[in-house]
């Protein structure tokens, strides 16, 4: 009988907070998953409508309409700092719950199959499907900051985004292969299946030892998340306004957000420049993109932790600016003197690498000054309000394109970059002096500045 009582224990999967190979299987795949939602929007569908003739204002408002959900995740945040199922973890029911409505929306769509003459209504669908991906994406951020040790968070801030990566890139080359034939509606039942199969990971995982897997399986909440779990909005509230009052991370907010110009660019000018300036397919395009998703995705993976290492988070960071800048006006400049797309090939790759990179140190440096009992609103409006600023570019992008043309475009881009390199040296990005005292409270003094 004894041996038979702990038969189950021998058998169950070992949890996130107590087993390092499980923490990064289970992120690497839910980034995966919230990779699917940007592919199929930003790459996809956006080539599809550009190759059916829609015009740059037109892509350009689809973008910044579907993406509009990546700014709000302050409210998610919010949300799950302040309401849980304990006895499931802080995070665990928001993400299969999210997942679970990422694939009943691609079913929806799948069923209505909107034309390309309905752009209102595929921008909703694909608001709300993203709508979904950001709620997995604000519980995903909390649970890291939430259990996963300082030492690691560089490793494991890089395999987030190049498992984001390769979601983008196997999504953007499968919707672009589906929808070539001009059929949304494959395509979205396809997305859903996968969506489904691949979310089933979070449900045999637990956050912490001797929680529930499920909501009718037995287990209590853990003393993290009793602690931890807000029961009250005013505490809450008042410790993010109060882990947002430095001018220094005010400034760092401002300077994530122009950084984003480059993948305002990236997603809703690049379409129809290489469809409809260079003459490209939308298929084309959707494999291009997927090709240097996977590049960035390696180097996001391989190079992240080591140029932190050799340089330092600082240094790194104002290097990565300064590229995205410089790459922008080499765009801008010689843009007109154009003989096929071999100019555009390599400055589009350096500007999706660099970007990815530079956006994976500046969030290790975001994780850096949260707290732990609002980690996850506090995260989220680091991400929030540089994801507005991207939308709102992304929707804008189509009437600087019409017009200024293409290379205005690019000094745009190298002119708002500059801007926000500026913003980062001011805002002291990477220095132990810009860190709120009361945002770090796990801080030792002997931890080593990188």
């Amino acid at each position: 009988m004894e041996q038979a009582a702990r038969l189950p224990v021998r058998l169950a999967l070992p949890s996130l907070s107590e087993s390092k190979p499980a923490r990064l299987i289970v992120v690497a795949i839910l980034y995966f998953m919230q990779g699917v939602p940007i592919g199929l929007t930003t790459v996809g569908i956006a080539a599809w409508l550009a190759a059916k003739g829609a015009t740059p204002v037109e892509v350009g408002v689809f973008i910044g309409t579907a993406m509009l959900p990546w700014s709000l995740k302050l409210v998610n945040g919010l949300l799950m700092d302040r309401f849980t199922f304990k006895p499931m973890g802080r995070r665990r029911i928001w993400i299969i719950t999210a997942q679970a409505m990422m694939a009943i929306v691609l079913l929806a769509m799948a069923i209505d199959a909107p034309t390309v003459g309905q752009i209102g209504l595929l921008a909703a669908y694909c608001f709300a499907l993203n709508l979904c991906a950001t709620f997995n994406d604000v519980a995903v951020d909390g649970m890291v900051v939430d259990i996963v040790p300082e030492n690691e968070r560089t490793i494991v801030n890089g395999l987030m985004f190049a498992s984001q990566s390769v979601g983008i890139a196997g999504a953007s080359f499968i919707a672009g292969q589906l929808l070539v034939s001009g059929d949304i509606a494959s395509t979205a039942l396809t997305f859903a299946a996968f969506v489904a199969i691949a979310s089933s990971v979070v449900v045999i995982i637990r956050e912490r030892p001797g929680e529930r897997l499920l909501p009718w399986s037995k287990g209590s909440a853990s003393r993290e998340c009793e602690e931890r779990q807000h029961s009250a909005w005013l505490p809450m509230i008042v410790g993010l306004f109060r882990s947002m009052a430095s001018p220094l991370t005010l400034l760092f907010v401002l300077c994530m957000t122009l950084m984003q110009v480059t993948w305002s660019f990236i997603d809703a000018v690049s379409p129809t420049l290489t469809i409809q300036q260079l003459g490209w397919g939308s298929e084309q395009f959707s494999s291009f993109s997927a090709t240097v998703s996977l590049v960035a995705a390696l180097a996001a993976g391989v190079l992240s932790p080591l140029i932190v290492r050799v340089t330092g988070l600082r240094k790194a960071i104002m290097i990565l600016f300064l590229l995205l800048g410089f790459s922008a006006a080499i765009g801008g400049a010689t843009f007109d003197s154009w003989e096929g797309d071999r100019t555009f090939i390599a400055i589009f790759m350096i500007q999706y690498v660099v970007a990815l990179l530079l956006m994976i140190l500046m969030i290790v440096w975001a994780m850096r000054i949260c707290g732990p009992a609002v980690a996850a609103s506090q995260f989220a409006l680091f991400m929030a309000v540089p994801n507005l600023g991207r939308a709102v570019m992304s929707g804008n992008s189509g009437w600087l394109v019409e017009s200024g043309g293409y290379a205005a475009t690019y000094y745009a881009v190298a002119a708002i970059t500059l801007v926000g390199f500026a913003l980062c040296l001011m805002a002291k990005v990477g220095k132990s002096e810009a860190v709120p005292g009361t945002a770090l409270p796990r801080k030792s003094s002997t931890t080593k500045e990188t």
